[in-house]
Formats: C-alpha cells, structure tokens, sequence
C-alpha cells in the first residue's frame, strides 16, 4: 500500500478506526428489540506492529567511497576515498506501509562522519533530500546505532513506492571507514512517536502563522500610516483613519510580529481622520534603557474595552536623519571580484581593471558582549555596552582602504555564523530555530539579541561611511537565502514566515546604514535558481513577496544580489548543459546562459524601487570551474568567463558581476572557479588561468582579440549569436 496520505489524516483515519461502534438503543415499542443480556461491547483493536524493511547498498554509482558486503556477518564496509562520498540503496521491493518512518543501522566508524545527507530517489536533487546531522566515531569495536525520522520526507517527497531507492551522502572527509549492519527502515517506538507528533504538531503552527503572516501583507486596511520620519530625537508618523474614536498609534518593535498581536504594549492616541503625531525616538524598553525606535514599525490599532486591533499596515521609518551623506559611487565599469582581501596579489584589482568587490563580514567575528581577548573596542547601542574586535577590525580596516584608494565599490556580505565562537554574542545571535548548516539567521526574536545585531551594524556603517578609512556601499544580507538551511539556516520554515524574519534583518540593517550614507542599497542573497525551489524556497517567488513586502510596509532601498552559476557548478559549458535555463520567465534556473530572464525581471518597472527607479542588480557570486588544469578544461573556463562578460555588459539591467573565485580555494568542495590557480599547486603556484586574461581583457581595447579563439570553443559564430529574447 502506498504512502500518499499526511500523517494529521493518517492519525484521524487510526483514531475512527480505533473507535467502538454506538451501540443501538432498544426501542421500548418493540419487544423483538430488547435484549436483556447484551453482547459486551468490543474493545479497541491492538496496535498494529509491521515488520523492518531491510536495505541493501548496491556497487554501481558509487563516488568518493569503496564498498563491500560480507554475507557471513551481514556487514557492509564502507570507505571514502575523497571529499564528497555517496552510495545507493537497491530499489525497495514493495511498497512501504505508513508506518515505516525511521531509517536506520548499527555502525562502527573509525572518525566521525559531518553529516549524513539522505537524497530520495528516484529523481536525485537536493530539494529531495534531508541534513540529518553528524554520524559520531565509535571507540574500538563498540557498535553504535543511527537513527532518524523519514516520515515528513516521505510525506513531502511521496516517496516509499516499489522500485524508489536512496543516496546517501557521508560528509566529506576521505580516509572515513565504516561498518554498517542491520540497515532497515522500522516502524517508530513509542518515544520516537511522541517526538514525531510533537514536531508535527510545531510544524502546523508555523503554517498556521505563516497564513496569517501572508493574508496580513495583501490584506487591505481600513486606516493607513503614510509616512515616518526619523529625526535626531523624535519619529513623527502622519497616516489617516476612518474618523471614529479609539484609534492609537501603535509601535512595534523587530522581535514583535503584527500578524500575531492582539495587545499593544506601546501606543499613542489619536484623534480625527488625518493624524501627525510625534513620540521620543529613544525610550527605555525590554530591558533596553535607550531603545532605537528607528528599527520599529508603526500603526494605526482600535481599542474597544479590553479588544485590541490592528487596523492598518505597520510602516517603517522612511525618511531618516543622517549624520553624514556621502556622494553615491557608482562602478566605473561592470567588472568586479568576489570575496575580496588583501593579498599578494594586490595589483590584480589594477590590473584586471576592478570596480566592485563583494567582501565577507562575520557579525559574531567582530561583536561580543563582554570584554574579552581581542575584544577591546568599545561601543554602545541601545544604552548597553559592546565590544568590537580590534583584529578584526584592523583586517577591514585594510581592505576598505585598498578599495578607497581605486574608488572601488564594495558590497558587505553579513554572514551570522552558527557554530561556536570566541565571541559570547554567537549565542544570541543564532536563531533558536537555527538546526545545521554554514550560517544562521540572525535571532530578532528578543530585544537583547536584536540590539546586539544592530549594535555591531550600527558600528560598522558608522565606521565605514567616510573617505577616511573606506565605505560599505551596499549590503547584501545574507548568502542564498532561497536555500536556507545551508546557508542562512533558521530551521525547517514555511516561506512566509522566513521570509518575515528575513525583511526584518533586511530592514535594521537598512535603516541603520541610512543613517550614515542614504545611498546605501541593502540585497537579497540568491542562489542560480530561479522559479524552481531546489533549496527550499524559489528566487522569483521570494524577490515577489519582497514586492509585497514593501508595498505593504512602505518600500525601501532594496537590490537583488544574484548567483548565475552553472546549473552543474562542476561543468563550465553551460551553453549546452544547461537544459533548464531556458529563455520562459518562468524558466527553472536563470545561470550565465540565460542571463535575460533575471534582467528581464529587473527591468520590468512593476518591480521599481517606489515605481520610478530601476533596483540594484549584482551578479554577486559566479564563476565558471575548470575540472582540471588540461588546455581543454581551462580553455571551457575562459570561453565561460567571455560569455558572462559579453551578456553583463550588453544588459542594462546588470549593474555588475563579482567573479568568484579571486584564486582556486581547497575549501570549494574541488572546484577550480578562481581566476588563479590554487596557492599549493605544485606545477604554478597561484599562477594566472586563461580566464584572468579574459577577465583583464574585458572592457578594454584588447577584448575582441582575447576573446575571439573562445567563439570556437563554444560553438558560435560571433557574439551576438549567445543572445536570446525571453518569452
């Protein structure tokens, strides 16, 4: 029997099957109907208990790892051989009963395994597949037992079908041996089900919120809060009503959701249909003693005895005191570098003729809470005190300067690391619902954990917004939003209610910078998606509720950070590869191929920045990998880089690209994506690939005559033939 029903069904369906049926009452008129000695009525049914499924490893399609099986034992010995080892299971024989919702084995594993990643088959991507966490080491021979639930996957995936297989993915460390027996997929134990119904039960709540999140951006309001001014002291908002009484302007600040209030603790009346009202700009709350309600939205509620309701969108400040107002700096040309930082190779932003970077800030790297180490820089936000970390400032410090020096523009990648720290504000910056991957979105659910966050940006768009030391242009928040849970991780989420947490971080860090330089553009991080979810959401659907978004709340300062990466990073010849980047609005990835979608939509004016100023568009992270250093494969890269140049400059909707990698990085899981060899490399150190030169070429006198052997290698005739028109 196959698993298509959700578990709440399955559950309800268990529930009605367990039910006694109502006994029938004797009718008093009818003699024949009495019983005087009625059968008992039956008792509910027992649990029903179904058998292990067992799973067996099969030797075709392995990668990075060897396997063999020995029937005596029933032991599989794995062993990986490189830096990214997977294996498959054999089909299953028949369909999985609803019940069978834990994978599992036993194992011995001589070093412990980072993650296991499970893809369900029989279509392997990662929008199929689940982190599961860590595999630990085993002392001596003590066999250990891996556990984890597959029940929402199977739900999610419709997976469990005869015939449907797994790939497992064990980390990425080679040199890893370990023996498994009795791998099966099981039934769960009592406690196990508990857990299970209990993330279940969390799991429809977020849903819950999230509708109600969704429903409160389109929904239309009977008042309206037209503007919010931030003064030096004072925030004035002016906003109208229906004429009635009972109206208040309510604040509410960043760990505070309007979709989930039905009480509001700071609130101001008003009186008449037009209101302008003013209230202090700092004030002592939650534990704040000079709380910044430049972070806070404001609106209009209705007080009716102990009722409390929302009646307008919350808006934030849109207009905003500033300290200092640089010029705006625009790149000389399009051309930039990913992941900029000082080095020995220097000269190349010379050279190569550079105008933007992108460069990697870790908030948790330069904040802390207390004194301590090199922590030693102090700074105070919110009427608390912080410590910024003078090494790490010194390190921006040289890198901002480099840039200021060539009136090169940077853009500030904010990364929130997860993992543990030297700084005790990780703790409060990780997101209680942060479960795995690189980085995590940063908490805004309590004032201490947002004051701290906007304390370390405050600090840096304070320092870097003069010609003094070097600016931050533009800030792109965080990395890849789309696929969560690897990059920006805030746990399992429906779309709205991340995307919620996500425009509020977008939204502190806005209104801080804008304080300093009201020219600075904060951006949306995304992956080479594009309508397609592979990750766990799809660029185009959150880049439309950024629309809502902003015309709900009142728009901002807003660009899109893009990474047009090849569909297989691995393979650079995307012009033939890439079969799903198609010329469709629609198309399921938008990659250096075709580049036209995502200009397309940038240009489209429903999408402008207050209806009149085209956004900010950056391919912001890309490049093309040579598979090897051979002629041929660094001959791909080059033709790959000539493409992504010739589509970026000929798209007025493209504002820059920053290839990334600046110089091959051991840490890109193989790829070969720099401009110069990896450093250790034993023929050329560091040394210059075709691309650098096609790279330094572009945009120069000498481009038609670097780039034209590369016409061959792609396949075209002349330049003109890699446009297409999107449809």
């Amino acid at each position: 029997m196959s698993f298509k029903l959700p578990l709440p069904v399955l559950l309800l369906l268990a529930c009605i099957a367990c039910t006694p049926a109502p006994v029938e009452q004797p009718d008093p008129d009818n003699p024949q109907q009495i019983n005087p000695d009625p059968e008992p009525e039956p008792g509910p049914e027992p649990a029903r208990h179904v058998e292990s499924v067992d799973l067996a490893f099969v030797s075709k399609n392995i990668f990075d790892m060897t396997m063999s099986f020995n029937e005596s034992s029933g032991e599989w010995l794995l062993t990986t051989t490189g830096t990214d080892p997977y294996i498959f299971t054999e089909g299953i024989k028949s369909d999985l009963e609803p019940e069978h919702r834990v994978l599992t084995f036993d194992y011995q594993c001589n070093a412990g395994v980072s993650d296991l990643q499970v893809f369900y088959g029989n279509s392997i991507t990662e929008a199929r597949s689940r982190h599961f966490g860590a595999i630990s080491s085993t002392m001596g021979t003590a066999w250990k037992n891996y556990s984890c639930s597959i029940a929402a996957d199977r739900s999610a995936f419709s997976w469990g079908r005869t015939g449907e297989f797994l790939r497992l993915d064990f980390g990425s460390k080679k040199g890893v041996v370990i023996h498994i027996k009795n791998f099966r997929i099981r039934e769960m134990n009592e406690e196990e089900l508990k857990a299970y119904e209990s993330e279940l039960a969390k799991a429809q709540g977020k849903q819950a919120e999230a509708e109600r999140i969704a429903n409160y951006v389109v929904k239309s309001f009977p008042c309206s809060v037209s503007s919010v001014a931030a003064g030096d002291s004072e925030i004035t908002i002016k906003g109208r009503t229906d004429g009635g009484s009972g109206y208040y302007i309510a604040e509410i600040a960043p760990w505070e959701n309007p979709a989930e209030m039905s009480s509001f603790s700071q609130k101001k009346a008003v009186d008449g249909s037009s209101f302008s009202i003013t209230v202090p700009r700092k004030v002592n709350r939650d534990g704040l003693p000079a709380y910044d309600r430049l972070l806070s939205r404001f609106a209009v509620v209705k007080v009716d005895g102990t009722s409390q309701t929302l009646c307008s969108h919350a808006r934030y400040p849109d207009k905003i005191s500033a300290v200092r107002s640089p010029s705006a700096l625009k790149p000389r040309s399009k051309k930039g570098l990913g992941g900029f930082v000082v080095n020995d190779n220097l000269p190349d932003l010379d050279n190569l003729g550079i105008s933007s970077v992108t460069v990697n800030i870790l908030i948790n790297s330069l904040v802390n809470t207390v004194r301590s180490g090199n922590y030693t820089v102090e700074r105070k936000f919110g009427g608390l005190t912080y410590y910024m970390d003078k090494g790490y400032v010194s390190a921006l410090d040289k890198i901002m300067t480099e840039c200021r020096k060539r009136g090169i523009v940077v853009s500030a990648i904010l990364l929130n690391r997860q993992s543990d720290t030297h700084s005790q504000a990780t703790a409060l910056l990780k997101h209680p619902e942060c479960d795995g991957g690189n980085y995590s979105m940063p908490n805004l659910t309590t004032a201490q954990s947002v004051n701290v966050y906007a304390a370390a940006l405050d600090y840096l768009a304070d320092r870097y917004s003069s010609e003094s030391i070097g600016r931050i242009h533009n800030w792109i928040l965080h990395n890849e939003v789309d696929f969560q849970k690897e990059w920006t991780n805030m746990g399992d989420q429906p779309e709205w209610r991340y995307m919620d947490s996500y425009v509020r971080s977008m939204r502190i860090c806005h209104n801080i910078a804008h304080q300093y330089d009201p020219n600075a553009v904060v951006m949306i991080s995304l992956t080479h998606c594009w309508a397609k979810a592979e990750g766990q959401y799809a660029p185009k659907s959150l880049l439309d509720d950024l629309c809502k978004c902003s015309a709900a709340e009142g728009d901002f300062l807003w660009g899109v950070a893009y990474h047009p990466y090849p569909q297989n990073l691995a393979k650079p010849e995307f012009w033939k590869d890439d079969k799903a980047a198609t010329y469709s609005t629609s198309s399921p990835y938008c990659t250096f191929k075709n580049l036209e979608v995502i200009n397309a939509w940038i240009l489209d004016k429903a999408h402008y920045y207050n209806g009149n100023t085209k956004r900010l568009l950056f391919l912001s992270e890309n490049g093309t990998n040579s598979p090897s250093y051979s002629d041929a494969d660094l001959a791909l890269q080059a033709a790959g880089a000539a493409w992504a140049w010739k589509k970026t400059a000929a798209l007025e909707g493209i504002d820059g690209i920053q290839w990334h990698n600046w110089q091959d990085n051991r840490a890109e899981g193989g790829l070969r994506i720099g401009l110069r060899r990896f450093p250790d490399d034993a023929q050329e150190p560091g040394g210059k690939k075709p691309s650098w030169f096609v790279w330094a070429a572009a945009g120069t006198p000498d481009e038609e005559s670097v780039f034209a052997p590369y016409l061959t290698t792609i396949g075209v005739g002349a330049w003109s033939e890699i446009f297409s028109t999107v449809q």
